[in-house]
């Protein structure tokens, strides 16, 4: 499979629909999150990537799976520390191959907790 040079990670769209899906308004949601309205905006339109723990909560409150946002980017396997295989990885900007990083570090220190 082949990504463009400027492959970016766009879930904005998937957010807005679960957030609507679920009844919340921005507003609603950033109060709960202790967040603006503006930020969760931003994310909505891909205009701001949001850091790991804010989309874990985030999921939890839509009740969907970190999969379900980043599925068409990610094949992962049963062991998640051990098998991840990235689609497109090597493609993404270093900006964004350093926030994939790091969130796969953040969920193989919450695996061993």
């Amino acid at each position: 499979m082949k990504f463009a040079k400027d492959f970016t990670i766009k879930i904005g769209n998937k957010l807005q629909c679960a957030r609507i899906s679920n009844g919340y308004t921005q507003e609603e949601i950033a109060e709960l999150l202790g967040c603006s309205p503006r930020y969760i905006s931003q994310l909505e339109s891909n205009i701001t990537i949001g850091s790991l723990p804010l989309i874990i909560n985030i999921c939890k409150l839509y009740h969907i799976s970190l999969d379900d946002l980043y599925g068409e980017y990610l094949q992962i396997s049963s062991t998640l520390s051990e098998n991840i295989n990235f689609c497109g990885y090597l493609s993404l900007k270093d900006e964004y191959k350093s926030i994939v990083d790091n969130n796969i570090m953040y969920l193989n220190k919450l695996q061993n907790n």
